[in-house]
């Protein structure tokens, strides 16, 4: 049944054009690679549990794996996100890969990865090659390629909706809705856009309080909520940037400061982010 399935997806796909699979988010996930373009190598890479295993399945019709680390938040969260996109998922030809810094305890790692439910191979990235090839600027971050490697989409973590988000670009990737489907499975609008907008720009209110105090990670939690509401918000980029910045993380910041100042030149938080990195 799952292999009908399979084939009618890929006769799908087949008949649809497969352009632009990317989604304007903050910044772009993967510094060296281009959605559409980029081919992956299939490495075989060790295992937490001291096995070995290759990133990518090609007898699947997708493979979704997520960078991710065993401390922060965020990333716990996404890694339970993946496993459960993964049960929603589970008719469909789609293999589910995490991987993980050789610089984590590999009992950490395996109480993480247990506690998230997931039941994908979870790969050892020695050295934090893939992850330099790839140019990884943020955390957790999940790729998306086709049966023959083709990377199609990408996905930063998103506080609100980001298992649905990367199910409508695996669903995307196995031909089971179009452009327009996948478009508004990604940005659904509310009645009153404006609306929207003008509550990013209070949130930002009280992300800029929580600078002032030094709690860095709710304005960094503060600045994302807004994004998801207002994407284009250029001062919310800014404020995740500079929380980013003050915690150490300029990797990750590198990509808010890029989009702030796209959206605005001389962005101040950003200013101020690309300052204290560069100490």
């Amino acid at each position: 049944m799952k292999c009908r399935h399979w084939l009618g997806s890929l006769a799908m796909a087949a008949m649809l054009l497969l352009p632009q699979l990317v989604w304007s988010e903050p910044g772009a996930a993967f510094y060296n690679l281009e959605a559409g373009k980029d081919v992956l190598e299939n490495v075989t890479l060790p295992t937490i549990d001291g096995g070995e295993a290759t990133l990518l399945d090609h007898e699947m019709g997708a493979n979704v794996f997520i960078f991710f680390r065993p401390g922060p938040e965020p990333s716990r969260r996404g890694l339970a996100d993946m496993a459960r996109c993964g049960e929603d998922l589970a008719a469909y030809p789609v293999r589910w890969t995490a991987l993980v810094s050789d610089r984590y305890p590999a009992e950490e790692v395996k109480a993480v990865v247990e506690n998230a439910n997931f039941r994908g191979p979870v790969l050892v990235d020695d050295g934090n090659t893939l992850y330099g090839r790839y140019g990884v600027r943020l955390h957790p971050v999940v790729g998306v390629t086709d049966a023959d490697g083709l990377l199609t989409a990408y996905q930063p973590y998103t506080q609100i909706n980001f298992c649905s988000r990367v199910k409508a670009k695996v669903l995307r990737t196995l031909g089971e809705i179009d452009d327009a489907e996948l478009q508004q499975r990604l940005s659904p609008r509310s009645v009153d856009p404006r609306a929207d907008s003008a509550v990013a720009r209070r949130n930002l209110r009280m992300g800029q309080r929580f600078l002032d105090i030094g709690n860095y990670q709710h304005a960094l939690d503060t600045a994302r909520r807004s994004l998801e509401l207002d994407p284009d918000l250029a001062a919310a980029h800014g404020m995740a940037a500079l929380a980013l910045a003050h915690q150490g993380e300029c990797e990750e910041a590198a990509a808010y400061i890029d989009r702030a100042l796209a959206l605005e030149p001389a962005q101040d938080e950003a200013e101020a982010a690309r300052q204290q990195c560069s100490r």
